[in-house]
């Protein structure tokens, strides 16, 4: 029995090989290649450089290049110096509402990038509270459309990922390390100087690296300030070059692509090389109490600056665009005469934004199912049967989502429009293309979480199921999914808002038929129709806040059980 069980299982690994094999190719690779090789190809179909040649001439492709490179370490360096202190405190510190302060940080991460910079113009616009303030105080308002505007907007953006990324470090160097260095006496504040802060480097140094590439593949905050103030990046630049639909267009397009890959790509090896540092400091006892304990005037000084802060940066901005889309006018007022609920009745009555939501709705659903049924498939065969190929499938799906993703939209246009020569699919546009590009993006998140999930699981019943002769299939459902489901579902949760939310991808692969909600609102910006912009960014926040609440909830409820 055991002989034939092992045939069994030998014979499901090598088909399920291949399917891997041919997902990753399929999906991940192809793609890419496929991309490449447009970039590489003449008007008659022949091997060329020449639209390489052309963009060392052309002085727009220079300046979106300097721009993307000059804007993303700057908007990096704002987010470490951000996410840096905001990690300090709240490890190495005796503050309050830590709890408070941390979904601070990461809440202008998880709202849209669009909703925020709307959120912001909206407050510093001419009429805006903000800029009425300023002028009151004899100040200068504040211009967003401008370079200055455009690294603020991503460093609030992304000080997140500096600050996780950082905080995880600090927790791990051992409280004896600040002891021996106090013993000697160093006092507090040396200590984190000379002996904490250069142990936190390689984390700090691995978290504004991810923050850059986190802004070399924004396309929102750019694409709201810099293209009309005139200021490309070569997200945007490619953006304008698709649409145009020129003769060149997309060949030129694919070249941008690929100069945008190398950038993320040596962005993305210099993370892991950087990620894969340690300077020691993690034995004995790992961080359990504050290290700088400050009297309770300059906690409390410290406390409610830093949280006031984080309000005023990632909270207030979310309530001024919600009334400001009540308003009549752009002049900020409170008065009942002044306001209006045209804007928000608009948004619930207008057929182009309905049927965009319900877009949205349809292809984040497909896009999560998709990626939870195939990114579980290949967690179990990496966690379970050890697969090769599905180690390959992890990897390429890996590569897709450090991409860009603008550039893996271009990549999935090309390829799919003629997957093989002389085929034409007419998928361009289509609810297909989309869900294939979401589920290309976000299947590395699914293998991961379902992959972290099933090592905590014993592999015992499941071997035990199929030598007493059940089925492949009946063991998945009596077995893994039962104890797979909620792990599983908590990492499509994460899929499903972001394919929700996404503007990038639909950008360029959305017809008028297949328009989402992103670029809807992406549509009534460009066109001047800020205030029915700020009231769609308002409804949608709501619903995507109602949604964490009710996971929340969820959560709760499940552990008190």
């Amino acid at each position: 029995m055991e002989a034939l069980l092992h045939r069994t299982r030998a014979l499901r690994i090598s088909r399920s090989g291949l399917l891997f094999t041919v997902l990753a190719a399929v999906f991940f690779v192809f793609p890419l290649i496929r991309l490449v090789l447009l970039s590489l190809t003449a008007e008659d179909g022949t091997l060329s450089a020449a639209q390489y040649e052309a963009l060392l001439q052309d002085p727009r492709a220079g300046a979106a290049i300097a721009n993307t490179i000059g804007i993303s370490v700057s908007a990096a360096l704002l987010s470490a110096l951000c996410g840096t202190v905001t990690a300090f405190l709240t490890v190495y510190t005796n503050i309050r509402y830590k709890t408070l302060i941390e979904g601070l940080v990461f809440l202008p991460f998880v709202i849209p990038a669009y909703v925020m910079t709307i959120s912001w113009t909206g407050l510093t616009a001419a009429g805006g509270a903000l800029t009425q303030l300023l002028q009151a105080a004899g100040l200068p308002p504040l211009d967003l459309y401008t370079r200055g505007g455009i690294i603020a907007m991503l460093g609030i953006c992304h000080m997140s990922v500096v600050h996780v990324t950082v905080s995880h470090r600090l927790k791990k160097i051992s409280e004896e390390v600040d002891w021996a260095a106090r013993v000697s006496g160093c006092p507090p504040w040396k200590t984190i100087r000379r002996v904490d802060l250069p142990m936190a480097a390689p984390a700090i140094a691995s978290g504004t690296v991810l923050a850059f590439l986190a802004d070399v593949d924004n396309f929102a905050v750019p694409a709201f300030l810099g293209i009309s103030s005139n200021i490309p990046v070569l997200s945007t630049y490619i953006y304008e070059k698709v649409i145009s639909f020129g003769p060149d267009s997309f060949a030129y397009g694919a070249v941008l692509s690929v100069v945008l890959s190398v950038i993320a790509l040596t962005g993305t090896l210099l993370a892991a090389r950087l990620g894969g540092r340690r300077d020691g400091g993690e034995g004995g006892r790992a961080h359990s109490e504050a290290r700088i304990v400050f009297s309770p005037a300059v906690r409390f000084v410290v406390e409610h600056l830093t949280a006031g802060a984080l309000i005023f940066f990632s909270v207030v901005p979310f309530f001024y665009m919600a009334i400001s889309a009540l308003l009549k006018t752009f002049n900020f007022s409170l008065r009942p005469e002044d306001m209006t609920l045209d804007n928000y009745r608009f948004v619930f009555t207008n057929d182009g934004i309905r049927e965009a939501a319900l877009n949205s709705l349809f292809l984040a659903g497909m896009g999560t199912i998709a990626c939870l049924v195939l990114g579980t498939i290949a967690a179990y065969g990496i966690v379970r049967r050890g697969s090769r190929a599905a180690a390959f499938l992890e990897g390429c799906a890996s590569m897709t989502y450090s991409v860009p993703g603008i550039v893996l939209a271009l990549a999935l246009i090309f390829y799919w429009s003629q997957p093989v020569p002389g085929m034409t699919t007419g998928l361009y546009g289509s609810y297909t293309i989309l869900i294939l590009g979401y589920a290309s993006r976000y299947m590395i998140v699914q293998i991961k979480n379902s992959a972290s999930a099933m090592v905590s699981m014993s592999a015992a019943a499941e071997d035990a199921a199929l030598v007493s002769g059940s089925s492949f299939l009946r063991m998945w459902v009596k077995i893994i999914i039962p104890q797979l489901a909620a792990p599983a579902l908590a990492g499509s949760f994460f899929i499903f808002l972001s394919a929700f939310t996404e503007l990038t991808m639909s950008s360029v692969m959305s017809s008028a038929s297949t328009k989402t909600i992103g670029l809807a609102i992406f549509n009534l910006q460009q066109a001047g129709d800020y205030s029915l912009a700020a009231a769609v960014s308002s409804v949608i926040l709501a619903v995507m806040l109602l949604c964490c609440a009710v996971r929340l909830v969820y959560k709760k409820a499940r552990r008190s059980v």
